[in-house]
């Protein structure tokens, strides 16, 4: 089920498991993640993602996704995600380290075959 890679994506992530979390995309995956503050990025490949992953994984002392609720079909999902973390450093968007980040955002992936091809959060 497409639901599965979905959930199994996120528990890597919950886990710093970056080999894990890049088992479930593709090569030439696509990664964005949209901010209503502006601090929006796109990430072509499962190269750059891991880049990104390595550093990011960094910021947060303590991070969790929770999926909240998933819609799955015709090779796409649509996935309500609640984020909570802790920063380890001071973060561009003002946030400092020590402080608790909590967001509610929206996820939509796209699928080819059984893995991830696109990812696109929103908060």
């Amino acid at each position: 089920m497409l639901d599965e890679i979905i959930r199994r994506y996120i528990a890597s992530y919950n886990d710093r498991d970056i080999d894990a979390m890049l088992a479930c995309v593709t090569d030439d995956v696509v990664f964005e993640n949209i901010s209503n503050t502006g601090q929006s990025m796109r990430l072509d490949g499962k190269a750059l993602m891991r880049q990104v992953a390595e550093v990011s994984g960094n910021a947060f002392s303590y991070r969790r996704q929770r999926l909240i609720n998933i819609v799955t079909g015709a090779g796409k999902a649509a996935a309500e995600i609640e984020f909570e973390g802790r920063a380890a450093v001071d973060l561009p968007n003002g946030v400092k380290a020590g402080e608790t980040v909590r967001v509610r955002g929206a996820s939509f992936f796209e699928f080819r075959g059984p893995l991830l091809c696109r990812i696109a959060d929103y908060s």
